[in-house]
Formats: structure tokens, sequence, C-alpha cells
């Protein structure tokens, strides 16, 4: 997974300085989003990855999942990416993209995994404690995960925070193991 965020991460900064440039962030997001999730599906990967497409009919192939949303400029850069072989990218591309949307905005997309609900009030202290750490606005979503048995875990981008029963009991089992 990080060798494919260290090959996406350089098409993301380019098209995402582009798309800062032409003042189209949100376009270039949407189609981006599009194109992440039509790569995952399996049938079209599997489509796509067959030897006889050349690079050009691959791009054909996404001008039409694209319709209206195809610019020349994306048009482009999948050209760009096929004729590298690096369409399969266009996930961590996207999610790179979006990381740097954010930090463009300044907010930071923070997850929240918990063993139980958070009450409103728990969330509004996490959240102000989150803005005070990250320096930013933040976007929180709230899982509830009871694997967890208690505490919370937080994932804000590449870093994570775990604060979890589960992970103590691990470091706890790691150590008596040692």
């Amino acid at each position: 997974m990080a060798e494919l965020l260290t090959l996406a991460r350089p098409y993301a900064k380019a098209a995402f300085a582009y798309a800062s440039e032409q003042n189209a962030i949100d376009n270039w997001s949407a189609a981006l989003q599009l194109l992440g999730a039509t790569v995952q599906d399996g049938a079209f990967s599997a489509y796509l990855n067959r030897p006889e497409l050349t690079p050009a009919e691959q791009v054909s192939v996404f001008a039409k999942v694209l319709g209206e949303q195809q610019s020349t400029a994306v048009s482009n850069f999948l050209t760009l990416l096929a004729d590298n072989g690096r369409l399969a990218l266009l996930p961590e591309i996207e999610a790179e993209f979006e990381q740097l949307k954010s930090q463009n905005n300044n907010t930071v997309d923070v997850v929240i995994e918990s063993a139980f609900p958070l009450t409103s009030v728990q969330e509004q202290l996490l959240t102000h404690a989150l803005e005070k750490k990250f320096e930013a606005a933040v976007n929180v979503s709230v899982e509830v995960k009871p694997e967890l048995i208690a505490g919370v875990v937080i994932r804000a981008g590449d870093q994570v925070i775990d604060d979890s029963a589960r992970n103590k009991l691990e470091k706890m089992r790691t150590r008596l193991l040692a």
C-alpha cells in the first residue's frame, strides 16, 4: 500500500497544482472520485487490463465513464497515466488529491472508531481537542466498532492514535511473550 501511495503522490500533486491554477479543484475532485471508484470495480478493472487494449483505447473507455466531466486536461492526465501503466493508481491518486484539497482548505478529515456510540458532548470534546492538535478545522465521522472493547482509534490521514483496550491488551500480550 505504501508503495502505491509513493507512486501516486507525484501524480496527485501535479493534478492538484494544475487544478488549483485553473480554479477547478472541485471539478477535478469529482472526476477523480468517479475514476477511482470505477477502477476499483472488478469487472471494469479486468476489462481495462486486457493486453490487447492500447493506452488510447483505455483512455477512450474512461471518456465514456466520465461523460460530461471529461475535460481536455483530465483526458491528458489519463493519457499520461495510461502511457506509463499507472491507471490502477487512480484510487490512491484520488485519496492523495483529497488530502491536498483538505490541506489547502485548512481542514482535516478524521475518523473516530469507538467501541461504543459517542455522546454529542464526547464528540464535541474530541473534535475540539483534535482541532487544537492539528491546528485546522476538523471534519469528524464516527464509526462504532465493538471489537475495540473500549476506547477509541483516531485516524487522520496517515496518522493513527490508538487508545483502544484491544491495542493495550495486544501490547501487554507482546510484552508477556517476550
